[in-house]
């Protein structure tokens, strides 16, 4: 069952996309959603992956009257998702992307004076706060994947709540993610609200390695796998820590003769790139992708996941003295994530390359940003803004006390 890419007219395309979106799980939780918000001005929205939270929740919130004549901002915690939700969501709206609905990104900005509403990147919002620390003409502020932790999501949260206890009292605050410490995000936030929806996901079926694996290029055992997989009939997502792995990927799977369409998808492509590993294909497609296909961004028509384990972990080095990448092994969480992708419309399949006792090893959740990396240019960005006491500033988790005391210093 090959998908075939349709070509509609401008009004039959829109119409599909509306009804589409109508479709999706979160309209099940709009009316409970908007009273909420006109109830309390926090809100903690857990919905999985696939749910439409991203595309859905800013358009409910604009058509509800709940932005007032102000602007949505969505915030994103990496640049890829934050492109192709926007251009997504105008697409459905059926406007041009840049005015209605825009996006900007750090040397990007496709957005003016008549954005209602606005996907941006966590630093983004950080900077337009130190800029104006009464965010004029925001009305409300969307966290989205605020589980990943980031740590300019964690300080612009923060200012947030401290800008709208302070001066602006309007100001409305939504927390999103698939998986979500809610006890800690509620504790934190109240008064809120909390919204959970069911979803909609179909099995997945998880495999593992049968052995250890030792000293084996990833891109090898990814390309075996997909070879002994077979064909049912779907597209398949395989995850890679970085653009060297993916790369050496594809080109095992061309040199095993695979036939369909093996395409790249990480943060460093330009937008063509990008947009052709998201787009329909006659033939079967295969897209090799870092960990921006984990969350927000969805790849229809996949149900086959292979996942090598591996991510690039922002971390301290202390030998070094910055901030650094390094390839680790992914938490128990993030694999759930990425083997949710395979169950998006039928019954799907993953195939770990780990086995099950390491698998049980690993930790349950990554650690949040403000647990490993340096923080003094995020303190730069605090005192900017205004922020004197940076020991009681109102952190949701504080950091380390010594690596504060560093980065003060």
């Amino acid at each position: 069952m090959h998908k075939t890419q349709l070509r509609w007219s401008e009004n039959s395309a829109t119409l599909e996309l509306l009804n589409s979106s109508l479709s999706l799980p979160i309209y099940l939780l709009r009316q409970r959603i908007i009273d909420s918000l006109r109830s309390f001005s926090r809100l903690v929205l857990q919905a999985p992956t696939g749910s439409g939270k991203s595309t859905q929740v800013p358009q409910i919130l604009l058509d509800a009257g709940l932005a007032g004549n102000g602007q949505i901002i969505i915030l994103q915690p990496r640049r890829l998702p934050t492109r192709m939700l926007a251009a997504r969501v105008a697409q459905e709206r059926n406007v041009d992307l840049g005015k209605e609905v825009g996006y900007q990104i750090r040397l990007d900005n496709v957005s003016d004076s008549s954005t209602r509403i606005r996907f941006v990147t966590e630093g983004v919002l950080l900077r337009q706060m130190v800029g104006d620390p009464g965010l004029k003409g925001v009305s409300v502020l969307i966290f989205d994947e605020f589980h990943e932790r980031h740590l300019y999501g964690d300080i612009a949260l923060a200012r947030a709540i401290d800008i709208q206890r302070s001066i602006r009292p309007d100001l409305k605050i939504v927390l999103m993610s698939a998986t979500l410490d809610t006890a800690l995000l509620e504790s934190y936030l109240k008064p809120c609200n909390v919204l959970t929806s069911e979803g909609r996901t179909f099995p997945v079926d998880i495999d593992y390695l049968k052995r250890e694996v030792i000293d084996e290029p990833a891109w090898e055992l990814a390309a075996d796998a997909l070879a002994q997989a077979g064909d049912d009939g779907g597209d398949v997502l395989i995850f890679m820590p970085g653009a060297y792995e993916i790369a050496r990927t594809i080109e095992e799977i061309k040199r095993s003769g695979f036939d369909g369409v093996v395409l790249p998808l990480h943060g460093d492509l330009s937008p063509r790139a990008q947009d052709a590993a998201v787009a329909t294909y006659d033939q079967r497609k295969v897209v090799v992708s870092t960990n921006v296909a984990e969350t927000s961004l969805t790849i229809d028509g996949v149900t086959l996941v292979i996942d090598a384990g591996l991510a690039k972990i922002a971390k301290y080095d202390p030998h070094r003295g910055i901030n650094t990448l390094i390839t680790e092994r992914i938490s128990r969480a993030s694999a759930d994530q990425r083997a949710g992708r395979a169950g998006r419309t039928a019954p799907g399949r993953c195939i770990r390359l780990w086995s099950e006792r390491d698998h049980l090893g690993r930790r349950a959740q990554d650690l949040p940003e403000i647990k490993r990396l340096d923080l003094a240019e995020v303190l730069l960005n605090l005192k900017a803004s205004g922020v004197v006491d940076l020991e009681s500033f109102h952190w949701i988790e504080p950091p380390d006390p010594k690596s504060l005391r560093r980065a003060i210093e």
